[in-house]
């Protein structure tokens, strides 16, 4: 998988993070995610970890944070999947991700950034687990914001979007992927069966 080019479409780290499973409602579902150095990938292209940092992951031995890693994406995915439904997530999954925000604010600094505070989880101070621990942030934050009003799952894939745009008529994750591949389907199925019949005989 180390060659996969990821499909930036929910508007949001978390969300894309959720994303890296290939289909959510397939029985054998596609990871994106096969290794350490594909999360550290990740990280870079939806703009969670600069390329130094990045650098300094890879030199890392990431055996045991992939796993991790791969755990926080199923939480999140059952608690924002919950919530999105309507229903109770697991007290058990928000109290683990509980924890893994909590390791994060423990693990934060602040600096002093081009004249501004910015808060920032260090690779120095967090070491293999600062993807983690910034993802497990950026879910957290998302859910308290009011942009968790416009988080959608797609009907096809179930992958998990941002919908930006104006009424909020945003169904798909994208038209490229899902939204067309369905208005197709859609189309064969109302199509097929029609065929020319004999005009009966007077």
């Amino acid at each position: 998988m180390s060659g996969y080019r990821y499909e930036l479409v929910g508007g949001h780290p978390a969300l894309d993070f959720l994303n890296t499973i290939g289909d959510w409602t397939a029985t054998e579902r596609e990871d994106r995610l096969a290794g350490f150095s594909d999360a550290v990938r990740f990280g870079v292209a939806a703009g969670v970890l600069t390329q130094a940092e990045a650098r300094a992951l890879r030199s890392r031995r990431g055996g045991e944070e992939i796993g991790r890693l791969r755990e926080l994406r199923g939480r999140l995915e059952r608690i924002l999947g919950a919530l999105l439904a309507r229903v109770a997530p697991r007290q058990g999954d928000l109290d683990r991700l509980a924890q893994d925000a909590g390791a994060a604010a423990a693990a934060a600094r602040l600096r002093v950034v081009r004249g501004r505070l910015v808060r920032r989880i260090e690779v120095a101070d967090a070491g293999g687990a600062t993807l983690r621990w910034r993802l497990a942030e950026a879910a957290t934050s998302l859910v308290h914001s009011p942009r968790w009003e416009r988080v959608k799952r797609c009907p096809r894939c179930a992958w998990f979007f941002l919908d930006s745009s104006k009424n909020g008529s945003r169904r798909w994750c994208s038209m490229a992927m899902c939204g067309s591949a369905t208005k197709s389907r859609n189309y064969y199925r109302r199509t097929r069966g029609r065929g020319f019949s004999a005009r009966p005989l007077p």
